[in-house]
C-alpha cells in the first residue's frame, strides 16, 4: 500500500474517535471493559467518567441495537439476553427548551415528566416494531393493553392495536414538541403522571411471550445536560425502578449534580439505591492497559492486515520506547557541564564510578553542586553509602530527564513522551485520548514515509503528545461556560510545572500537583472554575487524606490532566504536591504574569533576573501571555 493509502485506512480506523462519528462501525470495533457485567445487572447503574472514557460506547453497546449488531444479527442469540436495553442521548437543546415561558418550575417539572413517559414509551414501542418486523410470528400488545397505555399518557383517541398506538404516540409527540415553543398554552391538560406510564408499558410488553423474564434498560448518556429539576425527576424514578425496568447512566464527573429525588429529604445513595462505576479511578493501570490494547489492537490489526504475513505486529511494540538512561544519551547528557565536570577529576577516582550510566554520574555532580560539595567528596560520600545514593538517584532520575536541556532555548525536543505505558498514563483511562494519540503518532510516521512495519520513533510520539496537549487545550475556548478561564487556568500552572521541573536546585522532585488551604473557605468562583475545569478534564482530582461528599470539590488534590504533560514539559507521573490559596488559583487565571512569579518565588524559585526565560518551542506561540 502506499502512504497515501495508509493515511486513508489510518484515518478511518484511529480518526474515528468519537462514537459518534463511528456510526454503525462502532459495534464492529467493540471491546468489552472489564466493568461491562456489572452493567448488565438488574440494579441502576450510574457510569461517571469524562468525555471520551467510552460511556457512550459501551451504553450503546448495551442497546438493543448494539446487542443485535454484536451478535451478528443472530436473533435468537440476541433474544438470549436478560434486557432490553433503549438508548436515549440527553439533547441540550430540547432539554433546556423546558424553561420559561412564564411557566413555574413545578409547573415545567410535570410538562418535563410527560415528555419523558412519551420518548421512553415511543423507543419501546419502536424495539416492538422492529423485533416484529424481524420475526413475525411475535405475540403482539393485546387491545387493553394498547387502550391502557394509551389512557395512561392521556390519549384520549382509541387505541385498536399496537401498531395504532404508535402512530398515535407519534402525533402527540410531535403536537406536544409544537406546544413546548409556546409554553403559555394550557399543555398541563394532556400530561401524564411521571413514571406511570413507563410502568404501565413496560409491564405489558414483558408479559409477552416472547420477552417474559426480561427487563427494560432505560439507558441515558450526558445525563449532565439535563437541568436540576430533570436530574430530580429522572432520579426519583431510579429510586422507584419497579422490576420491569431499571435505568443506566452515563454521566461526566461532577455532572450529577443533584442526587435527591421530586421529595427533597430523599436523596439516592450508593449502593443502596445504583451501583456507581468512576471509569477513571476504578478502570485505571492494568485493566485500562488490557482494555486499551483490546480496542486498539483490532484497529492496527486492520491497518497491517494487508502487509506482510510474516509479520507479526502489536500494538505494544508498535511504538518504540526507551529507558530513562537511554533518554537521557538522546537528550544529550554528556554535552552537559554536569557530566563533562568529571574529565577534570584523576582518572582513578572516576575509575571507581565509571560503570554507573550517564546520568547517575549527572546527577552525583549536580547534587553536590547544590549541597556544597566538591565533586570528589560527593564520589567519596556515594562509595560510602551506596544504597542510600541508589534510593536518591531512584526517586531523582526522572526529574533529572527535564534539565539536560535547561537553557537551550526554544530548539529540539526538551522531554521525550514514548512507549505504550507512558501514552496509557498520558490517556488517564481515557480511549478517545488513547487512540488520539496513536492516530497522530501513526500519522507524523507515515507523514515521513517511513513503512507501516517500523516502530514510531520516540520522536513522532512526542511531537504527536504535544499536539494532542495544544490541540485539546484549544477546544476549550469553545465552551460557552467558563472556556476563556479555564485556558489561563491550563496556560498558568502547565508553566509553573515547566519551570518547576526544569529549574535547578535543592527542590524536592516532580511538583506536579496542588492542594488548597483553607480548603473549607474556597469562594463559589473558585467552585465553579474548578467543577467546570473537572468536567471538561483540563484538571483532574485525586482523592485526598479527609472524604467528604462526592460532590465536594475542596478536600483533594488537583492537577492537570496528563494528556497536557507532553505540550507544557512537565512530568505526567503523580508525585508531589504544592500548597495554594484561592488567592493564587484565581491570580493564575486573572493576572497571570504576576501570579506565576509570585507563586514560583513562594516556591524559591526567584525569576527576577530571568523573566524571559526560554519557553518550549510548541509554546512560542503564547509567548506574549507570558512575558508580556
Amino acid at each position: 500500500m502506499s502512504n497515501d493509502t495508509d493515511l486513508e485506512k489510518l484515518n478511518s480506523l484511529f480518526g474515528s474517535y468519537k462514537a459518534e462519528w463511528l456510526r454503525s462501525k462502532i459495534f464492529d470495533l467493540f471491546a468489552e471493559p472489564s466493568y461491562f457485567p456489572e452493567l448488565k445487572d438488574n440494579r441502576p447503574c450510574v457510569l461517571e467518567g469524562g468525555r471520551g472514557t467510552g460511556k457512550t460506547t459501551v451504553l450503546r453497546g448495551l442497546s438493543y441495537q448494539g446487542q443485535f449488531a454484536l451478535v451478528k444479527k443472530n436473533l435468537e442469540l440476541f433474544d438470549n439476553n436478560d434486557y432490553i436495553g433503549l438508548y436515549q442521548k440527553s439533547d441540550t437543546n430540547q432539554v433546556r427548551a423546558f424553561s420559561g415561558g412564564g411557566l413555574s418550575e413545578d409547573v415545567w417539572t410535570k410538562i418535563f415528566s410527560h415528555y419523558f413517559n412519551l420518548i421512553i414509551s415511543r423507543d419501546i414501542l419502536i424495539f416492538l416494531k422492529w423485533h416484529y418486523d424481524i420475526k413475525p410470528s411475535d405475540e403482539k400488545l393485546t387491545n387493553f393493553a394498547c387502550d391502557l397505555i394509551a389512557r395512561s399518557l392521556n390519549i384520549t383517541e382509541k387505541a385498536d392495536n399496537q401498531e395504532k398506538l404508535l402512530d398515535l404516540i407519534n402525533l402527540k409527540f410531535v403536537e406536544f414538541q409544537s406546544k413546548i415553543n409556546s409554553p403559555k398554552e394550557d399543555i398541563l391538560s394532556i400530561s401524564s403522571l411521571a413514571g406511570v406510564p413507563i410502568g404501565i408499558i413496560t409491564e405489558q410488553v414483558l408479559l409477552l411471550n416472547q420477552f417474559k423474564n426480561k427487563i427494560f434498560f432505560i439507558l441515558i448518556d450526558e445525563y449532565e445536560n439535563y437541568e436540576d429539576y430533570q436530574q430530580q425527576v429522572i432520579n426519583t424514578l431510579i429510586k422507584h425502578t419497579t422490576e420491569f425496568y431499571t435505568f443506566k447512566i452515563g454521566v461526566r464527573e461532577l455532572g450529577w449534580r443533584i442526587k435527591h429525588t421530586l421529595n427533597t429529604n430523599e436523596l439516592l445513595h450508593d449502593p443502596a439505591d445504583y451501583v456507581l462505576i468512576r471509569i477513571e479511578k476504578d478502570f485505571q493501570d492494568s485493566y485500562f492497559s488490557e482494555f486499551a490494547k483490546s480496542v486498539c489492537q483490532q484497529r492496527i490489526s486492520q491497518l497491517f492486515s494487508e502487509t506482510s504475513e510474516s509479520i507479526q505486529y502489536d500494538i505494544e511494540s508498535s511504538l518504540e520506547s526507551m529507558t530513562i538512561e537511554a533518554e537521557a544519551i538522546k537528550l544529550g547528557v554528556e554535552k552537559t557541564d554536569y557530566f563533562i565536570s568529571f574529565s577534570s577529576i584523576p582518572v582513578e577516582e572516576y575509575d571507581k564510578v565509571s560503570h554507573l550510566s550517564k546520568l547517575y554520574l549527572y546527577f552525583i555532580a549536580y547534587w553536590a553542586m547544590y549541597h556544597k560539595m566538591t565533586l570528589l567528596v560527593a564520589i567519596n560520600n556515594y562509595l560510602h553509602n551506596i544504597s542510600e545514593w541508589d534510593q536518591r538517584y531512584g526517586n531523582y532520575k526522572y526529574e533529572m530527564l527535564f534539565k539536560i536541556r535547561k537553557g537551550r532555548g526554544k530548539g529540539g525536543i526538551q522531554k521525550y513522551y514514548s512507549g505504550w505505558s507512558t501514552y496509557v498514563k498520558l490517556a488517564q483511562g481515557n480511549i478517545r485520548y488513547l487512540m488520539e494519540l496513536i492516530y497522530r503518532a501513526y500519522e507524523n510516521h507515515l507523514r515521513e514515509n517511513e513503512p507501516l512495519h517500523k516502530p514510531v520513533s520516540v520522536k513522532n510520539q512526542t511531537k504527536a503528545a504535544q499536539d494532542t496537549g495544544e490541540k485539546n487545550l484549544m477546544e476549550l475556548e469553545g465552551l460557552t461556560k467558563n472556556g476563556a478561564q479555564i485556558i489561563k487556568l491550563l496556560l498558568g500552572f502547565g508553566r509553573i510545572f515547566n519551570v518547576l521541573s526544569s529549574e535547578e536546585g535543592k527542590f524536592a522532585p516532580e511538583r506536579n500537583q496542588f492542594s488548597f488551604e483553607n480548603s473549607e473557605g474556597l469562594s463559589k468562583e473558585c467552585q465553579d472554575i474548578l467543577t467546570s475545569a473537572i468536567m471538561h478534564l483540563a484538571i483532574i482530582r485525586i482523592p485526598g487524606n479527609k472524604l467528604s461528599e462526592e460532590e465536594n470539590t475542596r478536600e483533594y488534590l488537583f492537577t492537570l490532566h496528563p494528556i497536557y504533560a507532553a505540550f507544557f514539559v512537565f512530568s505526567h507521573r503523580r508525585k508531589r504536591k504544592l500548597t495554594i490559596n484561592q488567592e493564587d488559583f484565581l491570580g493564575v487565571i486573572n493576572t497571570p504574569k504576576e501570579s506565576i512569579k509570585s507563586l514560583l518565588e513562594k516556591f524559591k524559585i526567584n525569576i527576577d533576573n530571568d523573566v524571559r526565560r526560554p519557553l518550549p518551542s510548541q509554546l512560542s506561540m503564547f509567548e506574549n501571555y507570558y512575558n508580556d
